[in-house]
């Protein structure tokens, strides 16, 4: 599986690498609100887009993460909690048990 996985990522790097060969001469300037960058070329532009979100998606999966460990460490701790209270309640019936057969045994041996 593994080699497969590194034959898509070098794939991907020799497509990027040709992107950005076949679109060099293209230049673009990019406006946001009262900003203006110089004029970049496109594959500098589209690289650093991917990479911001690239970022975007690292900090939103580590949110996830967290997220999702602190719900297992809560079903863990209360199914720790369920799984104490069934010893309890399995120990009362034989604590019960046990008490009633002993009385009996007292009552019959007199």
């Amino acid at each position: 599986m593994w080699i497969i996985r590194w034959v898509l990522w070098v794939l991907l790097l020799l497509f990027v690498i040709y992107f950005g060969a076949e679109n060099s001469s293209q230049m673009v300037r990019i406006k946001f609100a009262n900003w203006q960058t110089p004029e970049l070329q496109l594959w500098v532009v589209m690289f650093f887009s991917f990479a911001v979100g690239m970022i975007v998606w690292l900090l939103g999966s580590i949110f996830k993460i967290l997220q999702l460990k602190t719900e297992i460490r809560k079903a863990n701790k209360a199914n720790t909690n369920l799984k104490k209270e069934l010893d309890k309640l399995r120990n009362i019936t034989i604590d019960e048990d046990l008490a009633e057969s002993n009385v009996e045994s007292e009552g019959d041996n007199l």
